[in-house]
């Protein structure tokens, strides 16, 4: 009985040492945050002068990106204490200002208030969304989390797109518990 104890015990450590060494941790100090993400996934080029990482999971997959920018909180329309802005109740109106100005359509849903290891707040949720450029659109869904620290801003988006709105709600159920693993994986850095 115990060379048994003793084979299952080391498959087990095996198979656990090889389950944590799946992920990978890209800490980007340049622009301060990090996302972790399965290590499997390719990385791909950025194409815009915020996005800071672009990670996919498979051609028919999960594709996250990070961006990072300055923030200006003396600016007219921006709020001057990102940390009671990020922790007060949003609605549906804070993320269509924030993020849904850059889509054709979005619709927010499951907001939530979360925190960074150091007990910074992030605000995450779901996004549908629409892309098109009159010829062709596209429809998809993502998680989202974002944070204003200081004089920067960042946030994740985990989605994917397909030709319709249901094919897009179809493809994203066996991906939601993998793109809220990876979205409740960053953290910008505090200044």
């Amino acid at each position: 009985m115990r060379p048994f104890l003793l084979i299952a015990a080391t498959g087990y450590l095996v198979c656990a040492s090889a389950a944590l060494a799946a992920d990978k941790t890209v800490h980007d100090k340049e622009h301060g945050f990090s996302l972790t993400y399965p290590e499997e996934w390719t990385s791909e080029t950025t194409s815009s002068e915020t996005m800071r990482l672009k990670v996919k999971s498979g051609e028919k997959g999960l594709t996250c990106r990070v961006s990072e920018n300055l923030y200006d909180p003396t600016a007219p329309d921006n709020p001057p204490d990102p940390r009671v802005f990020v922790e007060k109740d949003w609605s549906l109106d804070d993320w269509q200002t924030l993020i849904g100005a850059a889509f054709g359509s979005a619709r927010f849903s499951k907001d939530r208030l979360a925190y960074f290891p150091d007990g910074y707040p992030v605000r995450i949720a779901d996004m549908d969304f629409r892309l098109g450029d009159g010829n062709a659109s596209f429809y998809g869904h993502a998680k989202i989390a974002i944070s204003i620290r200081s004089d920067r801003y960042g946030f994740v988006t985990c989605g994917l797109m397909d030709d319709s709105a249901e094919d897009a709600a179809r493809m994203w159920a066996p991906f939601a518990d993998e793109a809220e693993k990876v979205v409740n994986s960053f953290v910008l850095d505090a200044p």
